[in-house]
């Protein structure tokens, strides 16, 4: 059985930009490419739409590029399994199968646009359940857990428990946030842990995630397909191209392949050091101008991510990128940050240090030397030494006297 992958289309992204149908082209693509490698079925891991309640024009666009896959032919037959029931799932073309990601999830009670898809034959929408995929004498399960918030991903994963099933191929899908991919070890971004994965599955699929990575957990292989279409441009996403993932699920391999038409992505970290602001505007020139010397299909997304110091005087508004933006414009969808520091500034916090460490040695002095003198007198170890310093460094007089004083009684 042959399997194509695809994830997070985010369906609706920049509806009104420049980039307004790049999602539909890309959708469009994928189920074309699956076409072409003759799959038997594909699936697609969340944030199918870019937000939870899509206009009627994302709707209409979105119908009419997940219609290409009905052009298409599959002869598996699909069998929902979930509280203990079986039913056969009807479909025509080949059969897209979906579960919701953080993107377009409403709640357990209220219907989303993946429902409306659902119920016009148009995806296989299922959560939290098993579905089987049956042609000749192979039999492929899918189990698919939709996004939960992420404090809670443990516990449900915990809760719902899936077990693999004996003489069949076992995919699990997840849209979920994973420790080992995130940017911070931070419970609220992520609960889940590869070793919190269930064992025994051939192949575990992740969404939400738009960088594509695979990686071998014991016999289990991990994949994040990465998205089909990139909403904010981040490093590892330059790093390889959009495109379709395949499975064979007797080899257990996979294959992938990229768009024919995609636009090509530039990430750049430029860092100064004590600069001024010609010459920062002349380098994002040079890098600019350096990936735009070669021709376009579509104009390519350019992130510059700059950083470092100027000169004195200098701040990060005196550097304008303005011209810059409205030169290139025309010929890339251009996204800059920058996060300057000046030296004056960076001088002044090391004064500050130094002034910090001076005060430290001169209360450690101070303490010593008062340390040494009470030794001298009859109090001895009696008195609280910590305490009347900080007394005494406080310039509370009387309460310092009193504490001497009772000590004295």
């Amino acid at each position: 059985m042959k399997i194509g992958i695809f994830s997070d289309t985010h369906l609706g992204f920049e509806e009104k930009g420049e980039r307004s149908f790049d999602c539909f082209d890309n959708l469009h693509q994928a189920i074309e490419l699956c076409l072409e490698g003759k799959v038997d079925l594909m699936v697609l891991p969340g944030d199918i739409f870019h937000i939870p309640m899509p206009s009627h024009n994302t709707l209409f666009n979105s119908i009419k590029s997940f219609s290409t896959a009905k052009k298409g032919s599959s002869s598996v037959k699909l069998f929902l399994e979930k509280d203990n029931e079986k039913k056969e799932i009807n479909f025509s073309g080949v059969p897209i199968l979906a579960i919701h990601g953080n993107h377009e999830y409403r709640g357990k009670e209220t219907k989303t646009a993946l429902d409306v898809l659902d119920l016009s034959g148009l995806v296989v929408y299922f959560h939290a359940g098993m579905i089987s995929a049956e042609k000749e004498n192979e039999k492929t399960c899918i189990f698919g857990l939709g996004a939960v918030p992420e404090k809670q991903a443990l516990e449900v994963l915990n809760y719902w428990n899936p077990k693999p099933k004996e003489n069949a191929c076992n995919l699990l899908l997840f849209h979920q946030g994973f420790k080992e991919f995130m940017a911070l070890d931070d419970e609220m971004i992520a609960t889940l842990s590869l070793d919190d994965l269930p064992k025994g599955f051939d192949l575990i699929i992740n969404g939400h995630l738009h960088w594509r990575n695979e990686q071998k957990l014991g016999e289990t292989t991990f994949l994040l397909p990465g998205s089909t279409v990139s909403t904010s441009i981040k490093q590892l996403e330059t790093e390889k191209p959009k495109g379709v993932c395949f499975y064979d699920t007797q080899e257990k391999e996979i294959t992938f392949k990229p768009f024919p038409k995609q636009r090509k992505m530039f990430y750049h970290k430029v860092k100064f050091d004590d600069a001024d602001s010609d010459k920062v505007l002349q380098e994002c020139k040079n890098i600019l101008s350096a990936d735009l010397s070669e021709q376009h299909e579509l104009n390519p997304l350019i992130r510059l991510n700059i950083k470092g110091t100027l000169k004195k005087g200098l701040s990060s508004a005196d550097v304008n990128l303005t011209e810059i933006m409205e030169e290139f414009s025309s010929k890339a969808i251009l996204s800059v940050s920058k996060n300057f520091s000046n030296n004056s500034f960076k001088r002044k916090i090391s004064e500050l240090r130094e002034m910090q460490k001076s005060k430290l040695s001169l209360a450690s002095v101070g303490f010593e030397v008062l340390e040494k003198n009470l030794k001298e007198t009859d109090f001895g170890n009696e008195i609280e030494l910590k305490k009347l310093f900080d007394l005494l460094a406080e310039s509370n007089i009387d309460e310092a006297m009193n504490l001497v004083a009772k000590k004295k009684e």
